[in-house]
């Protein structure tokens, strides 16, 4: 299943991107520029971004509770990711 795609954030890290999309828009061009990010990322920091992603972060099976705190699971993120 998907929780097997998430993890706790660890004691001292933050989530770098809060990412946002559509699953209308064509995933292949979405992934290519998340390799991109990525690849960006990992020479300006040493390490892989964390991200935010409702699907994997968000227990499916109660959604309601999940968007509730939605907000603070925005703010808690450095930056905001919008593929489209």
């Amino acid at each position: 299943g998907d929780e097997k795609l998430a993890r706790s954030v660890r004691p001292g890290e933050t989530i770098d991107f809060f990412m946002s999309h559509s699953w209308h828009d064509d995933g292949e061009l979405k992934y290519e520029a998340l390799v991109l990010l990525c690849s960006s990322f990992r020479a300006k920091h040493g390490r892989d971004p964390t991200f935010w992603l409702d699907k994997v972060c968000i227990d499916q099976d109660n959604i309601a509770d999940g968007l509730k705190v939605l907000p603070i699971n925005v703010m808690a993120c450095k930056k905001m990711l919008v593929l489209c």
